[in-house]
C-alpha cells in the first residue's frame, strides 16, 4: 500500500468533497428551493473538475517527496495534510457563499467582508437559519483532517519512494496522473457548458483567474471604442465619462461656483430635503404596484402614487456595497471585482460630495453593520454624520432614530438622508415581539417586507407633519433583490446577474415631482444624476445614468404640454464576469468572456406572471428569439462595454 501512498491520501481528500458537493446540490438552498434545477447536471461536472485539482496536487506532492530526503519526509506529510485541510474548507466556504450570495470565494470577496463578523446580529442569524448545513460542511472538513492524519501515521511514506523507478512504482504514478487530466479537462469534453463552467470550477482556477486579470488591461481594449459609445461616453476624451459644467472646461470652476452659489441664495423652501430610503433586497415583482401589492404595503403605495414611479428598475450588480455604489457614484459595477474594495483609489465624485457642495447636511443611518461589506469608509467620506447602532438593528426601531435626527436636524440646511433598511436582509428575522418567523420563505419575506412598509409610514408621516411637507423629495430604490427559490436554478442558462439580483423599485415623489408610471428599464445608477437634473445644478460630474425626474407643470401653465418622454438608455449591470443588458422590452444575458451569444428574454413591461404569489410567482421573462443579427450586434456591444468599463476602472479614468 506504501507504492499507493499519495493515490489513496487523495482519495480520502476526494471523499470529503464528494460529501461536501452532495450537501450542496442535493439540500435545498436558503431561499427554500433546490440549489439548482437538475443536481444530475451539476454534481458530476462539479466532482470530476475537483478530482482534477486533487489528483494534480497528489502528483505534484508525489514528486516534491522524490527530492526531500530524511526527517523532510515528515515535514512533507504534515504540509500535505494541513493543505488538504485548507482546501476542503475553503472549498465549504465556497459552497456556503454560493448557498447564500450566488457567489465565489475570492480574493475581492474576502477583502470586502474581512469585516463581517462585526454585525454579530446579522451573522448569528444567518449561521443559525444555515446551522446545519454549516456544521455539516465543518465536520466533514474535520473528519477528513482526522481520517489524513491516520493514514499519515500508519504508512511511512520512506516506503513509498525508497525505490522510485522499480517497476512497481509505474501504476500509482499513472493512476494519478490519469485522474489529474482527466479531471482538469473535464469542463472541456464531458458535456462543456459555458454557463457551467463558472459556478463548478473549483476555488484554485477562481483564485488564479482573479490574480491574472489583475495584470490585464495594460492597454485598451480591440473593442474599446465601441464599449465607451455604448455606454454613453466619448471614446475620445481622455476621461470619457467626465462632463464639465457648462461643458467646457477652461469654465468649468467657474460655472460650477456660480451655479452652486445661486443654489444656495434660493430660500430654504426651494432647497428641497432629500430623503433616500436604501431598501436592502426589495424585490421589484413582488413590490410591484401594478398587481395588489398596494393592500400589502399602503406607504410604499403612498410614495408610488404621489411621484415617478420606474417598476422596472435594476441595480448596477449585486450585492449591498454594488448598489450603495450604484446609488451614490452613478457608475456601474466592475465587471470582475468589488468596485469599492478593489478600486479604492478611483477618483470620483458622489451625490453626497455634490450635495456637500450645495450647502446640505448629510446623514447616514444604517441597520447593518456598514463594516460588514466595508461600507464604513465610504459612509465616513460621503457624509457628516453616520450611524449605526446595534438596538437600531430592525426597520421600525430605525425609523423612529430617524426621527429623532429629523427633530434634531440642522434647520438652517437642506437635509440628504440615506436611511438604509435591515429587516428584509435573508433570514427575514423581525423582533421577537413579532412572533416566530413563518416556516414557510414567501411568508418569511412577505412580512418582512409589511414590517419594513410600516417603517416607512412612520417616516413619511413625521415628514408630511412638518414644515417641510411641500420640500421634500423621497427616493426609494433596493440596492439589490434576491432570488426566490426558482430563481436560484435561472444562473445556469442567466449567469449572475439576473432579475433575481438586480430587478428593484425605484420611485421619486413629492417635492413636485410629476405623478407618472414609466415601464421603460432603468438603472439605480440613474439616481444621481436625476438629482442633479431635478435640483437644476450644473456641476462637474461623472454620473452615467439618465436624468429621469421633472418637476410637475400647473395645468394652467403656458407649458402644461404633455411631458416629451425622454429617450432612455439601456441598463448594463455587471457581476463577476457576467452582464444584463436591457432595452425597451428586452433583457440579454451574457458572459464576458464567452463566444456563445446572449440568452434573451423580455422584460417585465406586464405583470403577466403569477401575481397570487407575490414572492414565487416570478422566474424571468419569456425566452424569446430575435434576429440573429441583431443578437450578434448586441452580444458584442455587451462585451466591449464590460471590457471598456473595466479598462476604464482600472486604469482610473474616471474622473480627471
Amino acid at each position: 500500500m506504501s507504492r499507493f501512498y499519495w493515490f489513496f491520501f487523495a482519495l480520502i481528500v476526494v471523499v470529503a468533497r464528494v460529501v461536501q458537493l452532495c450537501a450542496l446540490y442535493l439540500c435545498n438552498a436558503p431561499t427554500g428551493g433546490p440549489f439548482v434545477a437538475d443536481w444530475n447536471r451539476f454534481l458530476w461536472h462539479t466532482m470530476f473538475a475537483d478530482i482534477g485539482i486533487i489528483m494534480a496536487s497528489a502528483f505534484c506532492l508525489q514528486a516534491v517527496s522524490l527530492v526531500v530526503k530524511g526527517r523532510g519526509l515528515r515535514i512533507v506529510k504534515i504540509v500535505s495534510v494541513v493543505l488538504a485541510g485548507v482546501y476542503l474548507f475553503a472549498c465549504g466556504t465556497d459552497d456556503e457563499i454560493m448557498r447564500w450570495m450566488n457567489q465565489r470565494l475570492s480574493f475581492s470577496f474576502i477583502g470586502t467582508y474581512m469585516g463581517a463578523v462585526s454585525d454579530t446580529g446579522l451573522v448569528a442569524s444567518i449561521f443559525k437559519e444555515g446551522a446545519f448545513h454549516f456544521l455539516f460542511s465543518f465536520f466533514t472538513v474535520v473528519a477528513a483532517i482526522v481520517g489524513l492524519a491516520i493514514f499519515s501515521r500508519g504508512n511511512r511514506l520512506e516506503r513509498a519512494v525508497a525505490r522510485p523507478f522499480h517497476k512497481s512504482f509505474v501504476a500509482p504514478v499513472v493512476a494519478i496522473l490519469v485522474f489529474a487530466i482527466l479531471g482538469c479537462t473535464s469542463h472541456m469534453w464531458f458535456n462543456p457548458s459555458h454557463r457551467r463552467w463558472p459556478r463548478i470550477k473549483p476555488i484554485p482556477y477562481v483564485l488564479v483567474e482573479e490574480v491574472l486579470h489583475a495584470f490585464e488591461s495594460l492597454e485598451p481594449p480591440a473593442d474599446y471604442r465601441e464599449g465607451i459609445l455604448a455606454l454613453g461616453g466619448n471614446p475620445d476624451a481622455e476621461y470619457p465619462f467626465w462632463h464639465w459644467a457648462g461643458g467646457d472646461s477652461a469654465n468649468a470652476d467657474a460655472v460650477e461656483k456660480a451655479s452652486l452659489d445661486a443654489f444656495k441664495a434660493r430660500p430654504l423652501d426651494e432647497r428641497p430635503d432629500i430623503i433616500l430610503f436604501n431598501i436592502e433586497s426589495l424585490r421589484g415583482w413582488t413590490s410591484d404596484m401594478r398587481t395588489r401589492s398596494c393592500m400589502r404595503f399602503p406607504n410604499l403605495c403612498k410614495l408610488v402614487l404621489s411621484g415617478t414611479y420606474y417598476p422596472n428598475a435594476h441595480s448596477v450588480g449585486y450585492p449591498s456595497i454594488e448598489g450603495f455604489l450604484g446609488i451614490m457614484v452613478g457608475v456601474p459595477s466592475h465587471p470582475r471585482a468589488t468596485f469599492l474594495y478593489n478600486y479604492p483609489n478611483t477618483r470620483m465624485r458622489s451625490i453626497g460630495d455634490v450635495l456637500q457642495a450645495a450647502g446640505y447636511n448629510r446623514q447616514v443611518l444604517c441597520g447593518a453593520d456598514p463594516k460588514f461589506d466595508n461600507e464604513l469608509v465610504w459612509q465616513q467620506k460621503w457624509f457628516d454624520y453616520n450611524e449605526f447602532k446595534p438596538e437600531n438593528d430592525n426597520d421600525v426601531a430605525l425609523a423612529r432614530r430617524f426621527v429623532e435626527m429629523y427633530r434634531e436636524r440642522d434647520k438652517g440646511k437642506p437635509l440628504f438622508f440615506h436611511w438604509m433598511s435591515r429587516s428584509m436582509h435573508i433570514p427575514f428575522d423581525l423582533p421577537a415581539d413579532m412572533g416566530e418567523r413563518p416556516a414557510d420563505a414567501e411568508a418569511a419575506y412577505l412580512r418582512a417586507e409589511a414590517y419594513m412598509d410600516s417603517a416607512l409610514g412612520i417616516i413619511v408621516n413625521e415628514v408630511e407633519r412638518g414644515p417641510r411637507a411641500n420640500s421634500t423629495l423621497f427616493i426609494l430604490v433596493g440596492d439589490h433583490s434576491y432570488p426566490n427559490s426558482a430563481q436560484t436554478a435561472e444562473s445556469e442558462r442567466l449567469g449572475k446577474i439576473h432579475e433575481g439580483e438586480t430587478w428593484v423599485s425605484l420611485i421619486f415623489a413629492g417635492a413636485g415631482a410629476e405623478r407618472t408610471m414609466d415601464l421603460r428599464p432603468v438603472s439605480q445608477g440613474s439616481i444621481a444624476s436625476s438629482v442633479v437634473d431635478f435640483l437644476g445644478l450644473d456641476v462637474s460630474n461623472h454620473f452615467m445614468g439618465a436624468k429621469l425626474i421633472s418637476k410637475a407643470v400647473p395645468p394652467d401653465s403656458a407649458d402644461s404640454s404633455a411631458v416629451l418622454l425622454r429617450e432612455l438608455p439601456g441598463v448594463y449591470s455587471f457581476r463577476q464576469g457576467e452582464i444584463a443588458y436591457r432595452i425597451d422590452s428586452l433583457a440579454f444575458f451574457a458572459g464576458m468572456d464567452d463566444t456563445e451569444p446572449a440568452a434573451v428574454r423580455t422584460a417585465s413591461w406586464k405583470a403577466d406572471w403569477d401575481v397570487s404569489r407575490p414572492v414565487e410567482g416570478f422566474v424571468s421573462g419569456r425566452s424569446v428569439t430575435v434576429d440573429e443579427k441583431l443578437l450578434a450586434e448586441t452580444t458584442a456591444k455587451m462585451r466591449a462595454a464590460a471590457h471598456a468599463w473595466e479598462f476604464v476602472v482600472t486604469k482610473n479614468k474616471l474622473m480627471p
